[in-house]
């Protein structure tokens, strides 16, 4: 449950990224308190998918036996004592499987369709120079691709997990990818940030190449002096 509920907080501060952004578009700045109430909101989902199903009964002498009867070639003895929970039927799992379903399924989805006004109030903008809106524009493109990692990442594992409760049945190659696809947004997400925020991208590039930014710098001075 840790690593689904630490996709969801993930999945959730997508979420209030691009609503940060389109409430800046709306109202022309978010105050502080819908900024504290935004950050607290986003770890309400995660911190009660923690929680929930620890109210359940534990029974790990009950996990043991199973464990050792599903996987009699399993040298399990180098695990025990192992916890785990006997019922993931109970109404603490679905209610827990509940709140991840909103989380990977919702999440994106309402990620896009707030993209989509957030470019179309940029595009409309009145107060907003073409390089401002161009900046924005970017800022937006970079949002959707981080908004996409969930379908590639989250879903996938997601949907074999509801499937595993549901029917009862292993998907193994799930089991072993959770770990990976969950981690992959988090490492990506930097280098998206980095090519779709022009400061940022800007920043590295003097950090990385600084001969060549200071190049390119001379020669637009150059450029510019020869006007005047």
């Amino acid at each position: 449950m840790k690593l689904q509920a630490s996709s969801l907080a993930a999945g959730s501060a997508i979420a209030i990224t691009v609503l940060f952004r389109f409430l800046v578009l709306v109202q022309n700045q978010v105050t502080a308190h819908q900024t504290y109430f935004m950050v607290f909101a986003s770890y309400i989902a995660p911190m009660a998918l923690l929680i929930i199903p620890f109210t359940d009964t534990w029974d790990f002498e009950a996990v043991q036996k199973v464990t050792a009867m599903e996987h009699p070639t399993y040298n399990l003895s180098i695990y025990t004592p192992f916890t785990g929970f006997s019922n993931i039927g109970s109404p603490q799992f679905l209610s827990a499987t509940l709140l991840l379903s909103i989380g990977a399924y919702g999440i994106p989805f309402g990620c896009l369709l707030l993209t989509r006004k957030v470019l179309v109030l940029i595009r409309f903008h009145s107060h907003m120079s073409d390089r401002t809106k161009k900046q924005a524009q970017t800022l937006i493109h970079g949002l959707i691709v981080q908004s996409l990692l969930p379908f590639f990442c989250y879903i996938p594992s997601f949907t074999g997990y509801v499937f595993s409760q549901s029917t009862g049945r292993e998907l193994l190659l799930i089991e072993h990818l959770i770990l990976a696809s969950s981690a992959f947004p988090g490492l990506v997400d930097p280098f998206i940030s980095c090519y779709f925020i022009v400061p940022y991208r800007q920043a590295v590039l003097e950090f990385v190449l600084p001969k060549r930014q200071s190049r390119i710098t001379t020669v637009i001075s150059n450029s510019t002096s020869g006007y005047n």
